[in-house]
């Protein structure tokens, strides 16, 4: 299985549109040393479902799930993009859907929270809160990725036993 880690800074800076309020979610830090939100909204990794996450599977394999989320990521960006460019409501909500799946499966909060809103909004045609809310996942997507990233890369090196 190939893994693909590296997302081009550009695509990372394009993608990243509001600085201010990335900025703004990165001021407090949970426990695992992920940042998280200071005004009431979750942390980009939650503690709990990553201790669940890694109750599951065992600290052997966390970091093997932990990449292949993180190459998801990855891949499921221009997807979303083009949606997004399109305005296409029923392809925002398939992609939503899949990555709110994934990222409350793997802990990324923050970006299973957008993407649960956007997915909720163009279910509901609401054009103007889907695209506003697919593109906050889009922006916590290389965060996220990031973050996932820096979490795989202090699992791998605990000593396992």
């Amino acid at each position: 299985m190939a893994f693909a880690f590296c997302m081009p800074r550009l695509l990372f800076r394009t993608l990243a549109a509001d600085e201010g309020a990335r900025q703004h979610r990165q001021d407090t830090m949970n426990t695992n040393g992920i940042k998280g939100s200071d005004f009431g909204g979750p942390a980009l990794i939650d503690d709990a479902a990553m201790a669940a996450l890694t109750a599951d599977v065992g600290t052997k394999n966390l970091v093997t799930v932990l990449r292949a989320f993180s190459d998801e990521l990855l891949r499921r960006v221009p997807v979303l993009q083009g949606a997004v460019d399109a305005s296409d409501l029923a392809a925002i909500a398939r992609e939503t859907h899949s990555i709110k799946g994934s990222a409350l499966t793997f802990g990324a909060a923050a970006l299973g929270a957008a993407a649960r809103r956007a997915n909720d909004a163009s279910k509901a045609g609401d054009s103007a809160a889907a695209l506003l809310s697919a593109r906050e996942v889009l922006a916590l997507m290389p965060e996220t990725h990031e973050a996932v990233a820096r979490l795989a890369a202090q699992t791998a090196e605990v000593p396992q036993q």
